[in-house]
């Protein structure tokens, strides 16, 4: 009975922060407005210290509520981080390849030959370079773990449903309404990879900074090599 209530509770707190988190992000942009401010009005500099801000906040907040279970892990990848690098940052390399080769074979079903979430965030870090870089290389990794894996691990506690659910929910967000053909869909493919790897990644380690450490570096190198081509 014990272990079943505690199940029950877990599913309630996943389903909790998982809505908690659409939510706020959805109407990130509109909060200003309670305060009698339009969000359009502002200038680029403002905009983006607004959004820092939302975005920064939302994170805070997330690992507020799961501090109990971010907190003990946080220690013990801080103790044995070398540990888990040498364990698992063979993943990363693997899952760039498994994307690149997937993110091929479906451009050739489609039209689109760039993913529109990726173009947009190709357009953000033009027009909101700060914000992108500081969201993407620190909020995102932080964020999309503690969604898409710790909250979305207490509602599958099966390994492998986990896996592919986790994999599944994180590529679909990433393309559901950034598309413009049914057939753009496929790019799911590619960007729930990302997901599986991540997934997987937590089962065997059991530390959520495992994979927030990967999904951290997988950022950074994206953002740096984004940076690079628009310099070049």
């Amino acid at each position: 009975m014990e272990n079943k209530n505690s199940y029950i509770n877990d599913i309630l707190e996943g389903i909790g922060v998982i809505f908690l988190y659409l939510s706020l992000s959805a109407f990130m942009s509109y909060f200003i407005n309670l305060f009698g401010i339009s969000f359009n009005n502002l200038s680029n500099t403002f905009k983006q210290i607004y959004l820092i801000f939302c975005e920064c906040s939302i994170t805070i907040l997330i690992l507020y509520i799961y501090k109990k279970d971010f907190i003990p892990n946080f220690k013990d990848f801080k103790s044995n981080i070398k540990k888990y690098i040498d364990k698992y940052l063979k993943y990363w390399f693997m899952m760039l390849c498994l994307m690149i080769t997937s993110n091929i074979i479906v451009t050739l079903f489609t039209t689109t030959k760039v993913a529109n979430n990726q173009s947009n965030i190709v357009s953000l870090l033009g027009k909101y370079p700060v914000y992108t870089a500081i969201v993407t290389i620190i909020c995102a990794p932080i964020l999309e773990e503690l969604i898409f894996r710790l909250s979305i691990r207490k509602l599958f506690r099966n390994d492998t449903l986990f896996i592919l659910m986790s994999g599944l929910i994180f590529g679909s967000l990433h393309v559901v309404g950034n598309f413009d053909k049914l057939i753009d869909l496929l790019f799911i493919i590619p960007y729930s990879i990302p997901g599986f790897i991540f997934a997987y990644v937590y089962t065997k380690s059991k530390n959520i900074c495992v994979p927030m450490g990967i999904h951290f570096i997988h950022n950074t190198v994206m953002i740096l090599l984004q940076l690079l081509i628009t310099i070049l």
